[in-house]
């Protein structure tokens, strides 16, 4: 197509903002009795339809690039900070029990994690991955 030659095209952040407008347009439909909620996320819904539609037939490569690149850090902080936190609610009670039983250390060669049990005493360690030996009290 000659149309859209030297145009931006649509990305993943194109993609987001028309699902996410669509997503606004069927909740706005729930109040199409009430106007000013239904006037409002109608409102919405067209401004990032707007902007969707800009973005993709932009010609300004470098500004639509810096837009999907903050959008792509702001999502990979986001789905990070959300499977550290389901990591941490699957794990609580074992690693509850574990700390109770058990201490954490690291190897000072190669800082594997490695574990030694509690009340022990004086303990020579001996490091799995590198056979580095060391002393330390549980």
């Amino acid at each position: 197509m000659r149309f859209m030659q030297g145009r931006y095209g649509v990305d993943k952040l194109d993609q987001v903002l028309i699902v996410v407008a669509l997503a606004i347009y069927a909740v706005s439909l729930f109040f199409r009795r009430t106007v000013y909620p239904y006037a409002i996320l109608n409102a919405v819904y067209i401004l990032l339809m707007g902007l969707a539609v800009f973005r993709a037939f932009s010609r300004n490569f470098y500004k639509r690039q810096q837009e999907l690149a903050k959008y792509m850090r702001l999502e990979n902080g986001v789905v990070t900070w959300w499977r550290n936190l389901r990591n941490r609610s699957r794990g609580n009670v074992i690693d509850i029990k574990a700390h109770r039983e058990y201490k954490y250390l690291s190897c000072p060669q190669c800082m594997q994690r490695l574990r030694v049990p509690r009340g022990k005493g004086k303990l020579r360690v001996t490091c799995t991955k590198c056979g580095c030996k060391f002393d330390t009290r549980s």
